[in-house]
């Protein structure tokens, strides 16, 4: 069971740090955000908004990196991660009904969401139940 759950930590981690570095591209070049997203008001409070989650996001990356390294011994990181997607869920959710972002590029936001809360959440659930199981013997 530990090595099932070592793969769910692993896959998540890893998977989670690509996309968490992908998606400072459009946070860093106004260019990305407007491809990705179809923003086209770059304002001041975009760029302190950015200024801000870029750094977080990369700094996130790196995390999620070196919980990839000892994955049972940082198993924690996963359930802080998922925190942080639900949280960005639900901003994502809010955002557009609210009209900020359309709906229709949100569509692979949408759908990588139940996979991140999958990946994290049964990673956390499946490696605590193999730790338990192995202070058991």
């Amino acid at each position: 069971m530990e090595k099932r759950a070592i793969i769910w930590l692993r896959v998540g981690f890893i998977a989670g740090a690509v996309v968490d570095a992908l998606a400072v591209l459009p946070m860093v070049i106004p260019f990305g955000a407007k491809l990705f997203w179809g923003f086209s008001d770059f304002t001041g409070m975009y760029y302190f908004a950015q200024g801000i989650g870029a750094p977080l996001m990369l700094g996130w990356t790196l995390l999620l990196l070196w919980a990839y390294k000892k994955p049972m011994e940082r198993r924690f990181v996963s359930m802080l991660t998922l925190i942080v997607v639900l949280g960005i869920a639900i901003g994502g959710v809010v955002s557009v009904c609210n009209g900020y972002v359309d709906a229709v590029k949100m569509i692979p936001t949408f759908i990588m969401w139940p996979i991140w809360i999958t990946l994290f959440g049964y990673g956390f659930y499946i490696s605590g139940k193999a730790l338990k199981t192995a202070g058991a013997r």
